[in-house]
């Protein structure tokens, strides 16, 4: 009998071991477990957050991310983007601006910052953004369109139409909802 219980036990761990079963599992990182993250560990589990539509706790994540690491223009952009989906666009704008000034070669987080920008009306922002992006990405055709709609809300058509006239080359039916809002905007 105690053969039989050995020959058992060995078979049990055996295929315990096998199978893994018996190997320590990874445990997903939990928001209360914040003594133990780093910087990185922060920014991965801002990102699993925010891919799962939780925006505020991914501000939250990316917040202690930026906290350990300031110089991160990455966690920053996502920082800020997290803050915009969150409605929060004052605070949006203020990290998307440090992500540009960590990494001016960033063309998604002058395209994000264009972006709050535009959605809140701050519009002299929006071209200087809008701008940059396009220093960095010359055809972009969203950028264009709503570099030409920037400057007709400031007030400035022709410069309205010189980005009509870029995006006419780049995407002529933009260019023409572009054209469209020109002359509304020259008929009031």
């Amino acid at each position: 009998m105690g053969h039989r219980t050995s020959t058992c036990l060995a078979l049990l761990l055996f295929t315990g071991v096998a199978t893994g079963a018996l190997i320590p599992k990874q445990h997903p990182v939990h928001i209360e477990q914040e003594e133990y993250l780093e910087a990185d560990d922060w920014f991965q589990a801002g990102v699993e957050l925010n891919s799962e539509g939780n925006y505020r706790e991914a501000t939250e994540a990316f917040s202690r991310s930026v906290a350990l690491a300031p110089g991160n223009s990455l966690a920053w952009l996502n920082l800020g983007t997290t803050q915009a989906l969150s409605g929060d666009y004052n605070r949006a704008i203020d990290s998307l601006k440090k992500s540009v000034l960590l990494d001016n070669s960033l063309a998604l987080a002058y395209s994000n910052l264009a972006e709050v920008c535009f959605k809140a009306d701050r519009f002299k922002e929006a071209v200087e953004a809008y701008t940059s992006l396009l220093k960095l990405w010359p055809g972009n055709a969203n950028a264009l369109y709503k570099l030409g709609l920037s400057h007709l809300l400031l007030g400035q058509s022709e410069k309205a139409q010189g980005e009509y006239l870029s995006l006419k080359l780049v995407d002529p039916e933009l260019a023409e909802k572009l054209h469209h809002a020109i002359i509304q905007g020259a008929g009031k």
